[in-house]
């Protein structure tokens, strides 16, 4: 159903954008992108798709739209099949898509040739910084340079300098911006010495601050790992065994529930569907439907392991001495190995190859091989999870004090695109 950020909030992001002229909140084309959206949107078509649900579901007058909605979300989650109700919802997604399409053409993305401007961090950041780093040291600590990291969205990133008495250091800093994407800083932080501890290459965490009281927001201060991303065919390969290790560190290190890989399934289905629910400014009667879906037709591939949950050539950096480091843990959960693969063969990695050419490098690199109805579901989960994630960026973006253009690309633009490819396999 239509996602909607409210004419006020859009109106007072568009004016600061302008007024700010900072690039931390976007190019110029973005933030055209998003004023021809505010122009072309139209009515809120809320109010009167409600009393068409209230029509087709049979229910009393002066239902409001908020309990239409509601009754629409229960009807697909306890029967996702054809219906009605199921083909009026499905013809209004794709006009909610269409209506977005100027906010999907401002979105970066995750290309390795996007290049992102220079962002020097705000001074009065690192004087907080400072102070606690000096805190946490004993010994006084200076940050002699500090720039933001472009590329991410889940975390703001500094590639930071410290000298601690006179010793310098480079390290990297990662800040939580308002829950974006349902990740916490201290779930990440656990996966990362997890891992650390098993024996996988990640980076060391040097510093915890899990509360919010320095930076405004929860953040870790880990050790800058040197590399490059690579694109060759021996690169991809090695990303590929490095997921492929991944799945044999024993999931013990970062879950010691011992649930069975069914549950894990079934409680990561929960998750991402409270996550929406939690963010979605009324329900979404078609992520339900998925969810229904997912539970009828998603089975294990295999045991449970780690999954990274974000596998691709951009969180990889691979250096001559060292080898290959992982980066971005903040979606690292247990559950089946087949989100990575789907992920990485289906969605991820089409930049650099067709999801086809995906699937028969990993039969060749490590012998994986899946039935297209498990690549079909597989590819559906990762569908789901992505419409139900990128729904907390149209939260941080009305709610919070740093607005960018990505923000509401994301909230908006993102999320209806992923919904519309899950109702591609779910409605097919």
């Amino acid at each position: 159903m239509t996602v909607r950020i409210d004419d006020k909030v859009l109106t007072e992001a568009i004016a600061g954008a302008h007024a700010a002229a900072d690039i931390a909140h976007g190019d110029v084309s973005q933030w055209a992108g998003i004023e021809k959206y505010a122009a072309t949107r139209g009515e809120d078509p809320t109010p009167a798709r409600a009393a068409v649900i209230i029509d087709l579901l049979g229910m009393p007058a002066g239902t409001t739209n908020e309990a239409a909605y509601e009754a629409a979300a229960q009807a697909m989650l306890l029967d996702f099949g054809p219906s009605p109700l199921r083909e009026q919802l499905v013809a209004w997604s794709r006009e909610d898509f269409t209506v977005a399409e100027p906010l999907l053409a401002v979105f970066t993305g995750h290309g390795t040739d996007v290049e992102h401007p220079v962002i020097e961090v705000d001074e009065s950041e690192l004087t907080k910084l400072a102070a606690w780093l000096t805190a946490e040291h004993g010994a006084p600590v200076e940050i002699l340079r500090a720039e933001v990291i472009g590329g991410g969205f889940s975390r703001r990133m500094w590639r930071t300098t410290v000298s601690i008495n006179g010793r310098q250091r480079n390290v990297i800093v990662r800040i939580e911006q308002g829950g974006m994407f349902g990740t916490e800083t201290t779930t990440e932080v656990a996966a990362m010495r997890g891992l650390l501890k098993a024996g996988y290459r990640v980076p060391a965490i040097l510093h915890v601050e899990p509360t919010g009281s320095v930076l405004g927001e929860p953040f870790f201060v880990m050790e800058e790992v040197r590399g490059e991303v690579r694109l060759d065919d021996a690169g991809l390969d090695d990303i590929i065994r490095s997921v492929a290790d991944l799945h044999k560190v024993p999931v013990t290190a970062i879950d010691e529930s011992g649930r069975s890989a069914q549950q894990v399934i079934s409680d990561n289905i929960d998750g991402w569907l409270a996550l929406y629910r939690a963010h979605a400014p009324l329900p979404i009667p078609l992520i339900e439907q998925g969810a229904a879906w997912l539970r009828a037709n998603l089975e294990p591939t295999g045991p449970s392991v780690i999954v990274h949950g974000d596998a691709g050539p951009g969180n990889a950096l691979f250096d001559t001495e060292k080898g290959l480091t992982v980066l971005d843990w903040e979606f690292a959960h247990v559950g089946d190995a087949a989100e990575d693969w789907a992920y990485l063969a289906l969605i991820r990695g089409r930049r650099t190859m067709s999801p086809e050419a995906w699937k028969a490098r990993l039969t060749e690199t490590i012998g994986l091989e899946y039935t297209e109805l498990q690549w079909r579901n597989w590819l559906a989960y990762n569908h789901f999870r992505g419409a139900c994630v990128n729904l907390t960026a149209l939260t941080v973006f009305t709610e919070g004090s740093h607005r960018t253009a990505d923000q509401l690309a994301i909230g908006i633009a993102v999320h209806l695109r992923f919904l519309g490819q899950l109702l591609d396999i779910t409605c097919e």
